[in-house]
């Protein structure tokens, strides 16, 4: 069999995990990295800066923050690829980059593809209340998310899931994909399937004034948000006077402790647990790891009895 030459994109956990895969492989040989530098990932979630796995493979590595410049794109054309295996980029390809290795790219997205391309599928299919869901393998195109699939793998978004464990499943499955499909790339026994455009949808890209939170909405709904949110990505929040409270944890609370007060206030601090919001109609809410305006991450019980707070209360808008 031959040695499939492999150059790995990215720069979070699932990079590291893919160059796990290939390293590990005896069909591919892993002839180069690229990644972000710190300084070009500021803001990004998930980032993981892969410092010893770019300090061991030393030359082999470029930390860049453009994929289609010239730098990349002649550190590229050098090493004479087969495969580009993109995982987790945030740039599209040019046409230009996609045609550097001798096969082509592959990427990987956490969708049942064609349904579910575009930006942020996991937060949204948290926040749609999960289901059955999956990972695609696919070749890359110019236009984001089109090309034929190489190979999927099924997964379920439960109620138990945030994004963390989501991303858990997705790479996890990645590594299933590309265990079985980098071998067939090396020995030419694999097969490119094109999608159905009739059957495509697309998630937009977020902003983070979608984190918003309602205290009108139902306890399901919000918890979705929050989960959906939560760490890596910057948070749900409820709007204060003094600005964004952040919800970290939270969870629905027993609606028969409701007193019909205004949606936003304070029912109860439950010591130990967290603090209880009424919200929506005669529905409430458990609120357990937050961060306050201009404090840091505390438990929500604590805060709460620090700042003096009486049941009642309005909290948020």
């Amino acid at each position: 069999m031959k040695k499939l030459r492999v150059i790995v994109v990215g720069f979070n956990p699932l990079t590291r995990k893919g160059l796990q895969v290939v390293r590990e492989l005896d069909c591919c040989e892993l002839v180069g990295l690229i990644t972000m530098p710190p300084e070009a990932a500021r803001g990004k979630s998930n980032y993981d800066p892969l410092a010893e796995l770019a300090a061991e493979l030393h030359e082999n590595t470029l930390y860049i923050g453009d994929i289609n410049g010239t730098r990349a794109q002649e550190w590229i054309r050098i090493r004479n690829s087969d495969i580009i295996l993109q995982l987790g980029w945030s740039q599209i390809f040019t046409s230009e980059t996609l045609k550097l290795p001798r096969m082509f790219c592959v990427g990987i997205h956490p969708a049942p593809l064609p349904v579910g391309r575009g930006a942020a599928v996991l937060n949204w299919k948290i926040i749609e209340g999960g289901g059955s869901w999956g990972n695609s393998l696919f070749i890359m195109e110019p236009t984001t998310d089109t090309g034929d699939i190489l190979d999927f793998e099924p997964f379920a978004i439960e109620k138990r899931d945030d994004i963390y464990t989501a991303f858990c499943k997705v790479d996890r499955t990645a590594a299933m994909m590309l265990r079985r499909t980098l071998p067939r790339l090396a020995d030419g026994t694999f097969t490119a399937i094109k999608q159905d455009n009739s059957k495509a949808t697309r998630y937009r890209k977020r902003t983070p004034d979608d984190g918003r939170l309602d205290v009108n909405w139902n306890a399901e709904k919000i918890c979705r948000y929050i989960h959906a949110l939560t760490h890596p990505y910057p948070g749900a929040f409820f709007s204060m006077k003094l600005g964004c409270f952040l919800v970290w944890q939270a969870e629905k609370w027993k609606a028969d402790e409701v007193d019909n007060m205004m949606p936003g206030s304070l029912v109860s601090i439950q010591h130990g647990s967290g603090i209880v919001i009424q919200i929506g109609e005669n529905d409430s809410i458990l609120l357990k790891l937050v961060t306050p305006p201009g404090d840091f991450e505390c438990w929500a019980d604590e805060w709460a009895s620090e700042m003096g707070l009486k049941m009642g209360q309005k909290l948020f808008d």
